[in-house]
């Protein structure tokens, strides 16, 4: 009887044990005692991550993504004395974000997550326009899109497509931001909220901001077009890996 005691206990000791090792092995992260570097590549741009865990269901993500910058050249109509002239005109997409994220995750197992935070841009212009060389004493103004821009004093027309530069954000993925192993690769999506986009003019310094009262009258619809465009779309792809 007394072995068939002891048999019993062991067999319940070893089938505990494997639970308990698993429990273990998944319950590993506290509050900031591993870090991890990242790598990313997407929608925001290529840039870097630091990543620490705040507890099994919680990690906390910053980094910097930016976007190299897009020029493309083209001859722009503009008006002088009632005459259609052009001149070449540069436009330039340029975007930099530094970002601050929270992964938030359903199960201590799980690499499916939710994630909220913001983004912040180095710089509420996200476009430009200009004329590559100076147009001088001319009545009108440059025809970019719709609208018209008017020169300064040095002969430049300078246009620029604005948003707001914080951007809360929103998203879901997949992977560990701290891998348990030593490395990982992670998917995220989600948005981020730039606000309305808005237009302005840059004469010498001064920015204004284009509206149909000031560009014609088919600007107003442009700009009406431009500024359902409130939110930016975020896919990243991220290699990362466990520094300590």
């Amino acid at each position: 009887m007394r072995k068939k005691v002891l048999f019993i206990a062991a067999a319940a000791l070893m089938l505990c044990l494997p639970g308990a090792t698993a429990q273990k092995r998944v319950r590993q992260f506290g509050a900031f005692d591993h870090v991890s570097l990242g790598l990313s590549a997407g929608t925001p741009g290529i840039g870097f991550e630091v990543a620490t865990p705040l507890s099994d269901y919680l990690a906390l993500r910053a980094g910097y993504q930016f976007m190299p910058e897009l020029s493309y050249k083209t001859d722009v109509d503009y008006k002088n004395h009632g005459n259609t002239e052009q001149t070449e005109v540069e436009g330039k997409l340029k975007m930099g974000t530094l970002n601050m994220l929270l992964d938030i995750y359903p199960a201590p197992s799980s690499t499916f997550h939710f994630t909220t935070g913001f983004y912040y841009g180095t710089s509420d212009e996200i476009v430009t326009a200009e004329n590559t060389k100076p147009v001088l004493g001319v009545d009108g103004g440059l025809e970019i899109g719709d609208y018209i821009v008017g020169f300064d004093s040095e002969g430049y027309a300078k246009a620029s497509i604005d948003v707001a530069r914080f951007r809360p954000y929103v998203g879901l993925g997949f992977g560990r931001a701290v891998p348990r192993k030593r490395f990982a690769f992670n998917f995220d999506m989600g948005v981020q909220f730039w606000g309305t986009p808005k237009v302005y003019e840059n004469q010498t310094g001064t920015k204004q901001q284009l509206t149909k009262e000031n560009t014609g009258t088919d600007a107003g619809e442009v700009l009406k077009y431009i500024s359902k465009v409130t939110v930016y779309p975020v896919i990243n792809f991220r290699l990362t890996g466990r520094i300590f």
